[in-house]
């Protein structure tokens, strides 16, 4: 997915986000000037979006939550955690307001399109959990849809793994290749910072990524924060490198960088992907249920020497666990063939992995079960 990434179909959506293009949603060509709130080019944006998704085989919902405000959904059901969601996102109004045009090409045009480019590259895969790509309308105005959004998900104690924000992910005019990634002692962020730093080494990105902890509060990831879920913010280096166009007329593609953009997206869509985790089998939600039962445990968690994984089968099968780390590759395996049902513990009898963080997964049949583990220095 990282290597099929097509800068010249995520160009194609900027030019019409932007209204550097028309867009045609059924009434003949138009053009999105402006995404501000109150501007029909908003709503226009909101249409647009939806038919870029139905393109793609998904079925979005626009999430209302006030007279003028709607937020852009798409959920991909994982196979085997349908409850437990990741979330790509970013924002799709802008400034500035009134009456003058406001392409806002950087902000944030570079994320919704890096969020569509996301959702294309995974629509042919299968994986674990449910992927969520979401854009959210009136960040600009306090981050109104990502807070109704998270908000609800508390109140309905829905079960968010991740959270990738995207935001202003096109200037580098030095050509430094630095970003920013904002996180926070929140919930599993650090998790998922530590996700992106090893994708962007596993797959050969290269952004030189400048950790911010605690991280600025200015976007959507926030409002995820504010519920106590976990969630990491990817930035162009918006304090030393900002756009000078950033909330004014002059903020178009013209000055994107395509190939930072680009390699900025593929770190989002690999830290989402490793986050949803890649399924292995071809079975359904419904045949994942009626799998055997298997309880799942990692002790001392966390870990600074060897560790002990805990296993009880409800009946004999043929068990696999293995020992991945923050981009889900397999790094370890402790256990494959048949068990009998009862408990069973496999212990690493030396430090097989590095300080970071893992997870444990056990494979049985059609059951998959998993569990983190933090080895410390």
């Amino acid at each position: 997915m990282v290597d099929a990434l097509d800068m010249d179909r995520m160009v194609t959506d900027l030019r019409q986000l932007s209204g550097e293009d028309p867009v045609d949603v059924g009434a003949g060509e138009e053009w999105i000037a402006s995404r501000f709130q109150t501007n029909a080019g908003n709503a226009l944006a909101t249409t647009w979006l939806e038919q870029r998704f139905v393109a793609m085989g998904y079925t979005p919902v626009l999430q209302e939550f006030d007279a003028l405000g709607g937020n852009v959904l798409v959920e991909k059901v994982g196979a085997v955690h349908p409850d437990r969601r990741v979330i790509i996102c970013g924002h799709y109004d802008a400034m500035p307001g009134g009456n003058q045009v406001a392409p806002a090409a950087d902000d944030d045009g570079t994320g919704v399109c890096a969020v569509l480019e996301a959702a294309r590259l995974m629509a042919p895969y299968t994986f674990e959990n449910t992927v969520v790509f979401a854009l959210w309308d009136e960040e600009e105005q306090g981050l109104r849809g990502s807070r109704h959004y998270a908000l609800q998900a508390a109140v309905n104690d829905l079960d968010i793994a991740a959270v990738i924000n995207i935001d202003m992910v096109g200037y580098d005019s030095d050509q430094d290749r630095l970003m920013r990634l904002h996180t926070r002692p929140i919930a599993n962020s650090l998790a998922i910072k530590d996700t992106a730093l090893a994708a962007n080494e596993a797959y050969g990105i290269d952004m030189d990524i400048l950790v911010v902890n605690p991280g600025a509060t200015y976007s959507d990831h926030a409002a995820f924060w504010e519920e106590s879920r976990g969630a990491i913010l990817l930035i162009e280096d918006f304090e030393g490198d900002g756009n000078p166009a950033y909330h004014t007329v002059n903020d178009v593609i013209d000055v994107i960088d395509t190939s930072y953009w680009a390699d900025v997206t593929r770190l989002g869509l690999a830290v989402t992907a490793a986050w949803a985790v890649p399924f292995e089998g071809n079975i359904g939600v419904a045949e994942a249920a009626r799998a055997p039962a298997i309880e799942l445990a990692v002790y001392p968690n966390p870990s600074s020497g060897p560790f002990t994984v805990k296993l009880r089968c409800a009946e004999a099968c043929r068990v696999r666990v293995d020992v991945l780390d923050a981009t889900g590759r397999v790094v370890a395996r402790m256990q494959e063939g048949m068990l009998t049902a009862g408990e069973h513990a496999f212990r690493s009898d030396r430090e097989i992995v590095a300080p970071g963080n893992y997870s444990i997964r056990c494979i049985s049949g059609e059951a998959v079960r998993t569990t983190a583990l933090v080895v410390l220095p």
